[in-house]
């Protein structure tokens, strides 16, 4: 399994952000802050191409890059977060 996570601030307080990919089977989740949000089943291409939700009231994205080597970029009020 692969995971990609993120530590952010937003509005004041800390946010973790993580994704965790299958390495087989493509199914994965996304967490926020420990607590699941969202949860997909087992995919060629591993990841959603796109997976809208909430933090703090702001509109976050993560959008997937990549065919056989998936990169999840999250993005926090349409503005990408390294």
């Amino acid at each position: 399994m692969s995971n990609k996570k993120w530590q952010i601030e937003v509005e004041g307080q800390q946010c973790v952000i993580d994704v965790q990919l299958g390495s087989f089977t493509g199914g994965g989740c996304l967490t926020l802050n420990g607590k699941e949000i969202n949860k997909w089943g087992a995919s060629f291409s591993g990841l959603p191409s796109q997976i809208k939700f909430e933090v703090k009231g702001k509109k976050a994205e993560i959008k997937s890059k990549g065919f056989l080597s998936v990169t999840p970029i999250l993005y926090i009020d349409g503005k990408e977060v390294k």
